[in-house]
């Protein structure tokens, strides 16, 4: 066989092995980041940051917002000291989501998510509810696992006064 031969077949073989790799099926892919959206409201309410920096990006350039005028945390060292002094304060949170959507993006690494949400918090012996809350952000795909790598949360005009 010919080298010129050989090299032909390297190359349509090669090709059609990755031809034929298996793509990930996006609705799979979105409930898997649905997933983690729902893992970061567990987290919240039972104020385990463990569980939240498994699914959140450690990224220094990292921006989230929160509902309180104060809350700009940038990069994940931010997020955590901020989400641990909330932990302190409130002695119990459940959050219930209304409406949460998953959208993928085209090369199915990039997925943002939206959702309205009712927060019933009790904060010594006092109970607050928030409704309405709308949250929204982004996940990442990397190394095959779901990373939150921007949140925003915010409460409708009047409600939070």
């Amino acid at each position: 066989m010919k080298p010129q031969s050989t090299l032909l077949t390297a190359l349509s073989v090669c090709l059609l092995f990755f031809s034929c790799s298996k793509k990930e099926d996006p609705g799979i892919e979105k409930a898997n980041a649905k997933k983690i959206v729902q893992k970061l409201y567990r987290s919240f309410e039972s104020k385990d940051i463990g569980l939240m920096s498994t699914i959140m990006a450690h990224d220094e350039d990292m921006v989230n917002f929160g509902t309180d005028v104060t809350e700009h945390e940038v990069g994940w060292k931010e997020w955590e000291k901020s989400h641990l002094a909330q932990f302190e304060a409130i002695d119990k949170a459940k959050l219930t989501s209304k409406d949460l959507t998953v959208f993928l993006s085209k090369s199915g690494d990039v997925a943002w998510f939206s959702d309205i949400t009712d927060w019933n918090l009790v904060i010594q012996n006092d109970s607050l509810d928030i409704n309405n809350i709308r949250i929204t952000g982004v996940l990442e795909k990397r190394d095959a696992e779901w990373k939150i790598v921007q949140v925003h949360a915010s409460v409708p005009q009047g409600q939070g006064e």
